[in-house]
Formats: C-alpha cells, sequence, structure tokens
C-alpha cells in the first residue's frame, strides 16, 4: 500500500500532460509491476521525451507469445533510450530480458524523404546529398528531412517543417514545394528498433533554384562535416537505384513506382 500511496503523490506532483501518461500507464500490468524507482524515471523522463513516454502507454502486456512482466531499466542519453523489459515466454517457458532502442521522439521521430525538381511540369531531375555519418563512421547517401516537432501522434506544421528543411539543407533563401507526396511510413530496423518514420517525395519547380549549376559543386554545413547536393538527371535513377543504400531513398522510390508517379 505505501508503494501505491508513493507513486499516487509522485504523479501529483508532475505536470497535467505528464499525468494524463501517468494514468494510461496504470493500466498496464508490467508497469505496475515495476519498481517504484523504474516508475519515477519513466515518468521524470524531460519533456523532449514525450513522445517516447506516449509509446510507452501503447506498449501492451503480452506481445505475440511473450507476457511483458515488468521495465527493469532505461538506459539514455541526448536522443535515444532503450528500455529493457523482464518478459516471460509460454514456448520455451523462460523468463529474461528484451529491449529496443527508441528515439526519445518516440516511435515517430519525424521524416526523411527525395526531392525532385520539375520542368515544364515534367519531372527532369531528382537530388541527392553526400555527407559523412558519425553513426556509421563514413561517408554515405543521406535524405533530405529529419526531427520533426511531435506531441503524441501528430506533426506540428508538416509542409512549413518541410519547406524550412528543404531551404536549409539546399543553402537557398526561397523554395515553394509544388507537389507533395505522403509515402507512408515504413519500419526501419524492427529488429533492434520501434523507429517508424515516415517517408515523402517532393517536387519543385526548376526556377526555384537559380544557382542550379552550382548546387552540383557547392558543400553545406552537415553531420559531422559537410555534405555535397548532387543533382542527377532522372535517366540515371536506375543507375542510382543500385549504387545508393540509403533505405529511405530506396524505399521513396520504391513507392513512387508502385504508385506510378515515376517510372524508369
Amino acid at each position: 500500500m505505501k508503494k501505491a500511496l508513493d507513486l499516487e503523490s509522485y504523479i501529483y506532483k508532475l505536470p497535467p500532460n505528464r499525468q494524463y501518461l501517468a494514468a494510461k500507464l496504470l493500466d498496464k500490468n508490467w508497469f505496475q509491476n515495476s519498481t517504484l524507482r523504474i516508475q519515477k524515471s519513466l515518468l521524470s523522463l524531460p519533456h523532449s521525451y514525450e513522445g517516447f513516454v506516449f509509446d510507452m502507454c501503447q506498449r501492451n502486456d503480452r506481445i505475440g507469445d511473450l507476457d511483458i512482466i515488468s521495465l527493469e531499466k532505461l538506459v539514455h542519453g541526448e536522443y535515444l533510450i532503450t528500455p529493457i523489459f523482464k518478459v516471460y515466454s509460454h514456448s520455451t517457458k523462460n523468463s529474461f530480458t528484451f529491449e529496443y532502442v527508441s528515439w526519445r521522439t518516440g516511435s515517430f521521430p519525424g521524416l526523411k524523404g527525395t526531392l525532385f525538381i520539375e520542368k515544364d511540369d515534367q519531372i527532369k531531375y531528382f537530388i541527392t546529398i553526400e555527407t559523412d555519418k558519425f553513426p556509421i563512421g563514413s561517408h554515405c547517401y543521406n535524405s533530405f528531412g529529419g526531427l520533426i516537432q511531435f506531441s503524441g501522434d501528430r506533426f506540428f506544421n508538416l509542409p512549413e517543417n518541410i519547406e524550412q528543411k528543404l531551404k536549409t539543407q539546399l543553402g537557398v533563401k526561397e523554395l515553394k514545394i509544388k507537389h507533395f507526396y505522403d509515402l507512408g511510413k515504413i519500419h526501419a530496423d524492427n529488429g533492434l528498433t520501434n523507429n517508424t518514420p515516415s517517408i515523402f517525395a517532393a517536387t519543385i519547380d526548376e526556377s526555384n533554384i537559380k544557382n542550379l549549376p552550382q548546387l552540383l559543386v557547392e558543400s553545406r554545413a552537415g553531420d559531422p562535416g559537410d555534405y555535397k547536393i548532387n543533382i542527377i538527371p532522372i535517366e540515371q535513377l536506375e543507375m542510382y537505384i543500385s549504387k545508393n543504400d540509403d533505405s529511405f531513398f530506396l524505399a521513396v522510390i520504391a513507392r513512387l513506382l508502385g504508385r506510378k508517379i515515376i517510372k524508369i
């Protein structure tokens, strides 16, 4: 009883939205079975982790063959968090720990996509980014977009966010999206993470980029170094499918081909 009273008192002191999430968590057996320290650790995560806490409210007590017994540990850094659960397998009759990696923003961290250039209402070019990426420690292709302000299961000001990110990544002051294609969500690595970003394609008119030839060689500030913008004739798309390892680019192209928006 003391534990329940202590938790109740603790929840009462939380911000209103976190109190709402706490009430949903209390409906979960795995949360009730967790220690008071772990319960407080989850509920006291910074506001930037609100999306993750929301996701935890959706985590069922049973997933397939596994009963989720309790949350054992939370390990987090600046952007990522790993919840470690105790689970029980009905098929093996064994208990063990299971974990996954989540963005602090939850399972829907943002969206990534590919930008195309139209001329005379026809897609004539697509744009790729080459950069160095810290996680893989090498040079690679990258997609446009990234983390988007998110609350629960809703993006804030999506068109404005996308246009602003595209302007920043292209290094231009003015940009107007002509067509925007919402291509749904993908599971980036469902064996390791709950990461389920959205993917998109967007087209702009050639007139939006006044210094088009210079963008072939210019570098922009990137992560962790500069990155290069490449503007490629659409006729070379098939070749780029074979050499571009960026999963977001490949998923975008596959869904565009499936919807017959582009063709090879």
